[in-house]
């Protein structure tokens, strides 16, 4: 319950602070706001995929439970130190919002260095635990930072906001943790561990790079080309499709442990599954896309009113399009993401931003802040067949 309640409150996060950014402030603002959490997505990619190593590690050699995790708390405290010197570095070369740069990149390295404890609350079967203090995490963000920017109107109240909420989350944390372990500091085996995880988890770590950037790139590449207003822009034309695509990705997320678990025993009985799925989902999808579709004018005007409203041509439903084929997209990842198909899925991402690429810098005085959701559309065209024949190949080989 607790892990949907976090899903809900980082969705609401994101519509209040965006309809607030536009009701005091403008386009430039906003798109300000959605750059730091984009490139914070891209630098994610460093140390987001040894999470999944960790925990796996952490499972499967509980005898070296203390080597791994001091592991993981020196990994998270590097990056958490690179985060801060980046948006340092950034807000010096963006001085306007140097403050706001330097608060992001404090609320980051607090959360980076959450996430040693959350592996091992994981690896403990203790996932409950860890979905209660993400909600608070979440919640707490959203209390301060709405609260704050709401009486002060500036951007940088919201990421105080968020190191005041991740620094509470942090003691409650810390104090849970010391009740229930006690792990001392050490490094022994800590090179051979490091070595396993490069090793191991290296097709993981590019496939997450190619999904961060087939999300983050559009708002990268307008923002570096066109500029801030544009930026914003782009963020509310795509804010509820890609909110309904993050939604429709959920729903298969599950499938990729039945793929791992039960191909080996009954591989007819995965693919009934997955034709099952599949079917459902893009009933599902569907549905979604015709509720934007006809919607989706009525919500924007209530969201962020009338004349915040951008009026860009096929702005409704092109991205209808798009959330159909991306949730399908997923269906058949998922079926990839534990076997051997993951590689070829880790290319096929990247045609695709490629595309996005191409259609934002060629095409944006036709497509304007919808080109690289344009160029996505386009891709599928030639993408969507592979990813379902690749799919195919692993449940009926």
């Amino acid at each position: 319950m607790f892990n949907y309640l976090s899903l809900g409150t980082n969705i609401l996060i994101g519509f209040v602070l965006t309809s607030l950014i536009l009701r005091f402030s403008n386009y430039e603002v906003l798109g300000n706001f959605g750059i730091f959490f984009s490139l914070k997505s891209l630098l994610d990619i460093g140390i987001g995929w040894i999470t999944s190593g960790i925990t796996k590690n952490l499972i499967n050699y509980k005898h070296l439970k203390t080597n791994i995790y001091t592991v993981s708390k020196i990994l998270n405290l590097l990056f958490g130190i690179l985060i801060i010197l980046f948006f340092a570095i950034y807000g010096i070369f963006n001085s306007k919002y140097l403050i706001s740069s330097l608060l992001f990149g404090l609320g980051n390295f607090i959360a980076f260095i959450l996430t040693p404890y959350y592996e091992i609350f994981i690896s403990e079967l203790k996932q409950s635990v860890v979905a209660i203090f993400r909600f608070i995490q979440q919640f707490l963000f959203f209390i301060f930072s709405v609260s704050l920017f709401y009486f002060f109107k500036k951007l940088e109240f919201v990421f105080l906001g968020m190191v005041i909420g991740n620094t509470i989350t942090f003691i409650l944390v810390s104090f849970y943790f010391k009740s229930y372990y006690n792990l001392p500091f050490d490094t022994k085996f800590f090179n051979r561990i490091l070595k396993r995880l490069f090793t191991k988890e290296i097709s993981i770590f590019f496939n997450g790079l190619s999904t961060v950037l087939l999300l983050q790139i559009d708002i990268l590449l307008i923002y570096y080309l066109y500029g801030e207003k544009s930026a914003g822009i782009y963020l509310v034309i795509f804010k509820i499709p890609n909110t309904l695509i993050m939604l429709g990705w959920r729903l298969s997320e599950p499938f990729s442990a039945i793929v791992s678990k039960e191909i080996k025993i009954n591989k007819r009985l995965v693919y009934e599954k997955f034709k099952k799925l599949e079917k459902n989902l893009l009933v599902i999808s569907l549905l979604f896309a015709t509720f934007y579709l006809i919607f989706g004018r009525y919500i924007l005007y209530i969201w962020i009113g009338r004349d915040n409203i951008p009026n860009i041509q096929f702005m409704y439903i092109i991205p209808s399009a798009v959330l159909i084929f991306s949730i399908m997209q997923r269906l058949y990842l998922s079926v990839n993401y534990l076997t051997y198909g993951l590689n070829t899925i880790t290319v096929l991402q990247f045609i695709e931003i490629i595309f996005k690429i191409i259609f934002t810098v060629f095409l944006f005085s036709y497509f304007k802040e919808l080109s690289p959701v344009a160029g996505w559309l386009f891709a599928f065209f030639f993408t969507i067949w592979l990813y379902r024949k690749n799919a195919l190949k692993i449940l009926k080989d």
